[in-house]
């Protein structure tokens, strides 16, 4: 439903908008994001043991971008990022080094129930685009081409909810930086709207405290979120 809104949104400001002699922009967009798997440490009772290649669920994510691209250099412009995924860890078994939940420390084989991972992000970003094809319609051109980065700050949530390790429903938040790489193509479509397709790159990490379902105590655990995007979405150009 909220993504819906925001098309609407963007088809309002299509069709209410005028000629001018900047570009400004607003974009929704939605897809499907794919966290690579990765080491997860767990500071647990039995102390510090590693968690090797834990898998991820793949995620819906969607979003909004607004900006405006420079009067001066219309290749280059600022925007601002707001986007969503939940790369969830669903139940599953992989090899322990260090000391496992059971104790003992010489590792080998363990598991997991499900464990929500909810991530929402702000990026400011910087863009490129090559103008191609311009035309009376389309005076920034009918196809652009475009890389795009950004510095997003990333507020993760982690929710133990099926798990005999921690204790469920019992989750924790942080907030760090990370990076955003991107790049795709825009094509116009009608007056003052393009639809694009985009990739990005967006390495990010979680360092949480949750808490041991046996003692109660704080359970320190940091997972890596290296996450690829695959977009399409509507911008709103006027």
């Amino acid at each position: 439903m909220r993504f819906m809104a925001l098309i609407i949104v963007v088809l309002c400001l299509v069709s209410t908008a005028g000629p001018a002699s900047a570009e400004w922009f607003v974009d929704v967009y939605g897809g499907q994001s794919f966290t690579d798997k990765n080491d997860v440490t767990v500071h647990n009772s039995a102390r510090l043991g590693i968690y090797r290649e834990v898998e991820f669920d793949r995620s819906l994510t969607y979003g909004g971008r607004f900006g405006r691209y420079f009067d001066a250099v219309p290749f280059l412009g600022l925007g601002i990022d707001f986007f969503k995924f939940s790369p969830r860890i669903g139940p599953q078994q992989f090899h322990i080094d260090g000391c496992v939940p059971s104790g003992g420390c010489g590792g080998g084989q363990g598991g997991t129930g499900s464990i929500d991972v909810d991530t929402w992000a702000l990026s400011l970003d910087l863009l490129l685009r090559l103008p191609l094809l311009k035309t009376e319609a389309a005076p920034w051109g009918a196809i652009q081409p475009y890389v795009t980065g950004g510095l997003p700050l990333f507020n993760t949530t982690v929710t133990p909810r099926n798990t005999s390790q921690f204790r469920n429903q019992d989750g924790d938040t942080d907030r760090s930086f990370g990076y955003k790489f991107g790049g795709g193509i825009a094509f116009h479509v009608a007056r003052n709207l393009m639809f694009f397709g985009e990739y990005r790159f967006t390495p990010s990490e979680a360092h949480v405290e949750l808490h041991d379902s046996a003692t109660l105590r704080a359970a320190p655990v940091r997972m890596d979120l290296d996450t690829h995007s695959a977009l399409i979405g509507l911008s709103a150009r006027w």
